[in-house]
């Protein structure tokens, strides 16, 4: 379903802000114990507040209204802490494609890594993260 040779290709730097609003969207989407904690950090980031970022890879063409996709595995790595203010450039990168078969059917699972640096161009983070893409069942 997907090309082989799109393995190891890397988007564009883009490059995104951690803005207050954008995180206290976050811990208010997740339930985000913190928001019980009046005495909170105001710069607290949530641990998995990158899953927000979204860098395209070219040539990954994932299209929801024509194929089924499921986010499988997320993984963080990090650094250092995340900080609200703070501006990150990321770079996504495909890790893997694996055709594989099972019992309702073909699928193709895509490993892909974001990784986030901030201004001094050190790792602040690495997100992985696996996508289960399967053709559009037609009826």
């Amino acid at each position: 379903m997907f090309d082989q040779n799109l393995i190891g290709r890397t988007s564009e730097p883009q490059t995104f802000e951690i803005t207050p609003a954008a995180v206290a969207l976050f811990i208010e989407a997740t339930s985000d114990p913190v928001l019980a904690n009046p005495a909170r950090d105001p710069l607290y980031v949530p641990l998995t507040f990158p899953t927000t970022i979204r860098v395209g890879v070219p040539g990954l063409k994932l299209d929801g209204s024509k194929m089924q996709l499921v986010h499988g595995e997320q993984e963080y790595q990090y650094t250092r802490s995340l900080r609200v203010g703070e501006t990150l450039t990321c770079i996504a990168r495909i890790l893997d494609i694996r055709e594989k078969s099972g019992r309702s059917g073909s699928m193709t699972i895509i490993s892909s890594a974001i990784e986030g640096r901030d201004s001094k161009g050190e790792l602040a983070f690495t997100a992985r993260s696996s996508t289960i893409v399967r053709p559009m069942k037609t009826e």
